[in-house]
């Protein structure tokens, strides 16, 4: 029935091509990608990336709240606050918390291998033996300088009290950032059960309607028919595998092969105009897969169905640097048996499930809103283009 072998091969290749669950290379370049909710269970380590200025600025205040705490502390009036006293311990403890941070940042691909238990006390010795070592410089300056003269009893002492202190508080701040990673590993596994329900729902309705098309065809034209085995393959593929990101040329090249499938069976009634950016950029920008084949589905369903004559839909990409807008545009058709019936509002669950698949990767920063006017339904599709993924 087959008039090639070769295709009925690429053809059952195609179909039995298990789901693709890695990402391109091309993913994981922070310049060239927006990068969505990343299911990597060490994104979310409870020893943040301390050298970053962000967290370190935040490290360095609460540090330096720590040692005017422990000034305060000693102090039974405002008389007795000593300055001297205060910049010795913002001195001290900053440089600790900062070789602390440097160091950490540089065993971070060690310390995400071990037992959170196990990091933990990795980093409460690290940071002990830090303060004890910096005890001792400090110890060894002030007797060069003869600044202050400590017995060999007074220099264990100090080194015990710093010590004690040092583990008492870095362990209470640990436990706080563990505390924290189990939350923002809850919040990321019901998010991603949340994102693996959004996409198992999309499954094209026209299934059936592909079917019958697909049965016709084999008889009057096998090559087009194996063309759109292929289209429904890779369709029912990306449907099928896990959400995440691809790039949006892989998703107009997914839509252009549903829209093929779909003029077998609408014909002329279905006229298409894309205005897409340019190849480079198609490949750069990235977006949630199957995000602009419901909006086209919808067109469809709701756009060019019911009408009987040829009408138009209109797909529109544009990106400013910082956001990525996608355009839909497809006719409401006038019911002459019921001028009303235009009116009536269709479905709403495909474009709810984009939006909260959109709310879920990029937060309130995207958007889906829709215009109906007098003739034309519009989706507007917008989403940042960041380098920062939502959960970290």
């Amino acid at each position: 029935m087959w008039s090639s072998s070769v295709r009925k091969r690429k053809i059952k290749t195609s179909i039995a091509n298990p789901v693709q669950q890695t990402e391109s290379p091309s993913t994981t370049d922070p310049a060239a990608a927006v990068i969505g909710v990343d299911r990597d269970p060490h994104a979310a380590f409870f020893l943040p990336s301390l050298i970053q200025t962000g967290p370190l600025m935040r490290l360095m205040i609460i540090t330096s709240l720590l040692a005017v705490l422990l000034v305060l502390v000693p102090a039974h009036t405002i008389a007795d606050f000593s300055g001297n006293r205060l910049f010795a311990y913002l001195l001290f403890m900053n440089w600790c918390v900062a070789s602390f941070a440097i160091i950490t940042d540089w065993i971070r691909p060690y310390l995400v291998q071990l037992q959170r238990i196990q990091a933990a006390l990795l980093c409460i010795a690290l940071i002990d033996l830090i303060v004890v070592a910096s005890t001792l410089v400090v110890y060894q300056i002030q007797s060069t300088m003869h600044l202050v003269m400590l017995s060999r009893h007074d220099l264990i002492a100090q080194s015990t009290h710093n010590l004690l202190l040092t583990t008492l508080i870095s362990s209470v701040l640990l436990h706080y950032l563990y505390v924290r990673e189990q939350l923002v590993l809850r919040e990321r596994a019901e998010l991603f059960a949340r994102l693996d329900t959004l996409q198992a729902r999309i499954r094209p309705h026209f299934l059936f309607n592909s079917m019958n098309t697909l049965l016709s065809l084999i008889e009057t034209d096998p090559r087009r028919a194996s063309i759109v085995v292929e289209d429904l393959s890779a369709l029912f593929r990306a449907s099928l595998k896990k959400s995440g990101m691809v790039t949006l040329q892989e998703e107009v090249r997914l839509c252009k092969r549903y829209l093929a499938i779909e003029s077998l069976r609408l014909a002329e009634r279905l006229q298409v105009e894309w205005h897409v950016l340019e190849d480079p950029l198609l490949e750069m920008i990235r977006i949630p897969s199957l995000t602009l084949q419901p909006l086209i589905e919808n067109a469809i369903i709701h756009g060019i169905e019911p009408s009987s004559r040829p009408s138009l839909i209109s797909i529109l990409t544009e990106w400013d640097g910082d956001e990525v807008k996608i355009v839909v545009t497809n006719p409401i058709p006038i019911m002459h048996n019921n001028p009303h019936q235009q009116r009536q509002p269709g479905n709403q669950m495909a474009l709810n499930n984009i939006h909260e698949r959109l709310q879920a990767h990029y937060g309130p920063t995207a958007r889906l809103t829709t215009h109906r006017g007098q003739d034309f339904f519009t989706a507007y599709l917008s989403y940042p283009y960041s380098t920062q993924p939502r959960l970290s």
